[in-house]
């Protein structure tokens, strides 16, 4: 099939067709003109009326009336082996057979003599002229060697990106060169002469090439031992603090600390009946025996948080930085945490298995050590010495329970500091934030299988699993032996997406960055990969915040909480104490079954909530910077790519958001440490006591039950800020690198020569907050259409406004 334009051969009777050259004057190396065939002027012509074909330089009109590219089609007719065309680029205005003709045998053997001396050829050329020649045949200067000019007539079409630049004309004489049949040599890459009569042999028609093979045919080389000393070439070992061995000793400190008390408190109660005698409500003892504990626990609980962040955000990096052989990493390990109410197995399902063991035992702590730690001291008759009394004492059975948790999180800590260990993470620095991902993926050869996947409600199905490598890289065959850095396939091609990829989808109809947001919206049946469709670019977000859910989440929470307060409240029915309905007698361990349950329920209800909150506070701080980046009007680089909430502690979260006004992030960052106080106070509130007449009843401390209903009334109305607007919608998850990378995978971003391969996280924090050469203003960056390194239309990130280009469409501005 033929590219563009429209050739035919109309007359053709020569059974011996020869081949003349001319002598160009102009600069081969400057100019991108092709040959073609054109008549001579009137003083070349012979003696005997005849004419020579001449090749001569053809100028082409910038505008034709069919296609684009119909000279090339020519000169590739004449000279070069065919280039696969998209179906929707053809002429359909060439009839079927023409277009599934790709060289033209000129060697007519059927014609009659007395017509040979008569030849027209005729090219539909750009401007629609028949070009016409008759030649008598005579020997030419015999002895010349043609194949240069051939040579240089292949490599002026196998240009880049040469249907792209206008073509000059140019005339000169020509000379004989020997008559002989040009036959197509797959191995050499050009015509060569045949050996027998043209007559005997039939013309070969030119193999089919991959203009893979044929522009880009290096490959990504790892080099594993970069020039020591060079700054230039840093240590790909960087760790991130919650994961270097003094970070995770303190935490596994505390953890066996906690080991150390529970045990000791588990030895002396046995042998001393008790921990020491109950003295009423009121005082330190209770505070230390009903508070006190859970707070331990919650401070190991929020410390593990840190550390489970870490590992999320670090170990996709880790793999292929090691050089493990799984697959699926960049589309299966999750960079979010999720290891909170439900146990995540990602990382066993995807080969690593210990960090995977490592985060159950961090889930089976946090979902179980607190409620145990509420219900570990009770209260139980003992003698001593002649004398009973009420004392404090540990339960055995919950105390090696807890003991058995705390053991097994100690050994998952210390797997997991032996793991970071001395280890080839191969990160430069902490990949925190979206600027630190684009920086491993500018120069990366798997970019090419992210093909439209921005649009794609899941990006993991439509990527190839590929071994990948985060390191340094060399191309085999570079001239210069250029070291550069990033994730990439070992032996994959380069596949620059702006010369090679050709979308299979290809989005014709989309020209330059315009749009009516009220007529799209008109629109009846949308395209589910259409970019400008609002069914696509808002249609995501964690289901547990989408409208419906965060609605039926503040139904449910406000009847709950009314009841609450109205079963608490009316008739002092909580002041006044309420039986048990359960046996209050405590065992000889201290076991009491009433005491058990009114402590360890109301603690696993309150850590259910604390719990729950940390999966809404996660994704807030993740969807902050696409929030910024959808503003009409952008957002500096502070604002947006430099942002890294997910990694800051408690607290500190809160603090940055309020200094760069994300005030919603900031609040629910602090609910999610405060809503701790649901679980350490619900768990010590309620204790069984006996009344007058022998009658027992539960009771609660009433300063500490005031405080859950406070806190209660402010987890209940937190609800109301997660409201999700238009801004936290996008086109699918983000919880991946895959899901990232797709929207970065065509920005101008991962060739802008102010972010080209920093070495240091301030090198590159300095680049982003100072203005371009030659700009007065900073750069502003956001989420939209914007038109990509392949020259057409995506949905990512990118500058807002780039010299030359249409600012980019942001249409959480334009749709109301």
């Amino acid at each position: 099939m033929f590219p563009a334009g429209n050739v035919s051969l109309r007359t053709v009777s020569s059974s011996r067709p020869q081949l003349f050259r001319t002598e160009s004057q102009q600069s081969a190396a400057a100019s991108d003109d092709y040959y073609s065939l054109s008549s001579r002027t009137s003083a070349t012509r012979s003696a005997s009326g005849g004419s020579r074909a001449t090749v001569v330089r053809y100028a082409t009109p910038n505008s034709h009336p069919i296609s684009r590219n119909s000279s090339p089609a020519v000169s590739r007719t004449l000279l070069a082996p065919p280039s696969a065309v998209p179906r929707n680029e053809q002429n359909p205005s060439i009839p079927a057979e023409q277009r599934d003709t790709f060289v033209t045998n000129i060697d007519s053997t059927t014609q009659s003599d007395e017509k040979r001396d008569t030849h027209l050829i005729s090219f539909d050329g750009a401007g629609g002229e028949a070009v016409r020649d008759s030649y008598a045949g005579r020997e030419p200067t015999p002895g010349v060697d043609d194949s240069p000019y051939i040579r240089f007539a292949i490599s002026q079409l196998t240009r880049e990106g040469e249907a792209g630049h206008p073509r000059r004309s140019s005339e000169s004489g020509s000379e004989s060169t020997p008559t002989g049949h040009l036959l197509w040599d797959g191995t050499l890459g050009h015509f060569v002469r045949a050996v027998t009569p043209p007559t005997q042999q039939q013309q070969q028609l030119p193999p089919e090439r991959s203009p893979q093979d044929s522009v880009d045919p290096e490959a990504f080389v790892p080099v594993n031992d970069p020039p020591e000393g060079n700054l230039i070439y840093p240590p790909l070992d960087f760790v991130p603090i919650p994961l270097r061995p003094w970070a995770l000793g303190i935490v596994i400190l505390c953890v066996l600390l906690m080991i150390a008390g529970i045990a000791f408190s588990n030895v002396w109660s046995q042998d001393n009946q008790g921990i020491w005698g109950y003295n009423g409500r009121s005082g330190a003892r209770y505070f230390v025996v009903q508070f006190l504990p859970q707070i331990l626990g919650i401070i190991i609980t929020i410390s593990t948080f840190v550390v489970q962040a870490a590992v999320y955000r670090v170990m996709p990096f880790a793999i292929m930085g090691s050089e493990r052989p799984l697959e699926k990493v960049l589309q299966g390990l999750p960079i979010v945490p999720k290891n909170f109410l439900l146990p995540d197995l990602s990382h066993i399902i995807h080969g690593e298995a210990l960090v995977g063991f490592s985060l159950f035992t961090i889930w089976l702590s946090n979902i179980s050590a607190v409620p145990l730690l509420s219900c570990y001291y009770q209260v139980k008759w003992a003698s001593i010495n002649g004398e009973g009394g009420w004392r404090w004492a540990a339960v055995e059975a919950i105390g090696w329970t807890l003991v058995a948790v705390y053991g097994l999180l100690t050994l998952g800590l210390t797997i997991l500091m032996l793991r970071f260990l001395r280890t080839w993470s191969g990160l430069m620095w902490d990949p925190v934030c979206l600027a630190d991902l684009i920086t491993v993926i500018q120069r990366s050869n798997v970019l090419p299988d992210f093909d439209y996947s921005e649009t794609a409600f899941n990006v993991g199905k439509t990527l190839k699993s590929r071994v990948l490598r985060l390191g340094y890289w060399q191309l085999s065959k570079g001239r210069h032996p250029e070291i550069f850095y990033g994730i990439g396939e070992d032996g994959g091609t380069v596949g620059n997406p702006s010369l090679h990829l050709v979308a299979k989808n290809r989005r014709e109809h989309l020209s330059k960055v315009s749009f009516d947001a009220e007529k799209r919206g008109a629109v009846g049946k949308e395209d589910s990969q259409d970019i400008y469709s609002p069914t696509v670019r808002y249609r995501w977000t964690p289901w547990f915040l989408r409208k419906p859910f965060v609605i039926a989440w503040i139904v449910i929470l406000c009847g709950l909480f009314i009841a609450f307060v109205i079963v608490s409240f009316v008739n002092n029915a909580v002041e006044d104490g309420f039986l048990p309905r359960l046996s209050t007698r405590p065992s000889s361990s201290a076991f009491s079954s009433s005491n058990f349950l009114f402590s360890f329920i109301p603690a696993l209800i309150g850590n259910f909530l604390f719990l729950a909150w940390q999966h809404i506070d996660t994704y807030f701080r993740a969807l902050q910077p696409y929030v910024m980046l959808s503003s009409p009007d952008g957002a500096s680089a502070e604002q947006s790519l430099l942002l890294a909430y997910p990694s800051l502690l408690p607290f500190e979260v809160t603090i940055a958001a309020v200094l760069n006004r994300h005030y919603k992030v900031a609040w629910i960052s602090l609910i999610s440490v405060v809503s701790c106080a649901l679980p350490i106070l619900a768990g010590g509130v309620f204790i069984a006591l006996t009344y007058p007449e022998n009658e027992i009843r539960v009771t609660p401390l009433m300063p500490a039950f005031y405080a859950i209903v406070v806190f209660c009334a402010v987890y209940m109305a937190s609800f109301l800020a997660i409201w999700p607007g238009r801004y936290r919608y996008l086109p699918h998850d983000i919880s991946t690198l895959a899901d990232q990378m797709s929207f970065l995978y065509q920005s101008p971003l991962l060739s802008d020569k102010l972010l080209r391969e920093p070495r240091s996280k301030t090198d590159l924090v300095t680049r982003l907050v100072i203005a371009p050469p030659g700009d007065q203003e900073y750069p502003r960056y956001g989420f939209g259409i914007y038109v990509g390194r392949d020259g057409t239309e995506h949905l990512g990130i990118d500058r807002y406004s780039r010299p030359g280009r249409a600012d980019m469409l942001i249409t959480t501005g334009s749709m109301k």
